[in-house]
């Protein structure tokens, strides 16, 4: 099964033959930004990373076409070998769109459109940053990757000067890309921030097999609260840590009502942690 982002990036390789990865990753940034086609479906998020704007979900799912022999990539392009995915009638018709527009741009011209109109994704380029960026700001936040691709939860960090990310999941794993704890702590190696897993913060996961309302988190939140004296030292780290450096508090709930990284981001303020919580 392949969802709509992998058939809009399959026809897409299909219409162009051949295409350079640079190229590939500006012309769906600005498919993301800049076309109507990101209101009716969930496209690939971005990040700033060393040529501009990257996608490493988008660059899965070309490793994954790869793997299937639909194409082939070396150090600098890929190249469309052919394929059997069906792609609807509405989604052929809008690349078919983007690919006239883009098609007669060269990398050059793609990185100089892209640069000028969104400084905020070279921040980290190695080719020219056209914003500053710098991690100024300490203390601890929170937040939950659930509707979150790993490319827009590594965005939300970047934007929050996030330099230590503390994972406080007593499992992590995930069937979703990039959310286990090895790649994880790989991607986020790679825009510099540091992982740190501290599965003891977290809560089993039979614990959590009965939750059915709001007073059944509570009653499971008053127990951990309790729980949290006996972990002194790790608290102790994590608001020491927050004197010095940004973190962030991370486990999967979007709602911080209906997780434990509330809690623990409360008990760290009042050992004096500068704390926001979302």
């Amino acid at each position: 099964m392949y969802n709509y982002r992998q058939k809009c990036l399959y026809d897409f390789l299909k219409k162009s033959k051949t295409c350079s990865k640079i190229k590939l990753a500006k012309i769906f940034f600005c498919i993301r930004y800049e076309n109507e086609i990101n209101d009716k479906i969930k496209f690939y998020g971005f990040i700033p990373y060393k040529f501009g704007p990257f996608s490493f979900e988008l660059f899965n799912d070309l490793e994954r076409f790869e793997e299937e022999k639909f194409i082939t990539i070396d150090d600098n392009n890929i190249k469309f070998l052919e394929g059997n995915i069906t792609v609807p009638n509405h989604i052929s018709t809008k690349m078919e769109e983007i690919f006239n527009r883009f098609s007669q741009m060269n990398e050059q011209q793609l990185i100089d459109y892209v640069y000028n109109k969104y400084p905020e994704y070279t921040i980290f380029s190695g080719i020219k940053k056209m914003r500053d960026y710098e991690f100024d700001r300490t203390g601890v936040y929170s937040l939950g990757y659930e509707g979150l691709s790993i490319d827009e939860f590594l965005m939300k960090l970047i934007r929050e000067k996030i330099q230590c990310l503390i994972d406080v999941r007593n499992n992590p794993w995930s069937m979703k890309y990039g959310f286990t704890k090895h790649s994880l702590q790989t991607l986020c190696d790679k825009v510099g921030i540091e992982y740190i897993g501290m599965p003891s913060l977290g809560i089993s996961s039979d614990l959590r097999q009965s939750l059915e309302n709001k007073k059944d988190y509570d009653r499971l939140f008053v127990s951990y609260n309790k729980n949290l004296v006996k972990k002194s030292e790790e608290l102790d780290y994590l608001n020491q840590l927050s004197q010095k450096k940004r973190i962030a508090l991370m486990c999967f709930e979007k709602n911080p009502d209906y997780c434990h990284r509330r809690i623990l981001a409360e008990k760290l303020g009042q050992l004096g942690a500068k704390v926001e919580i979302s």
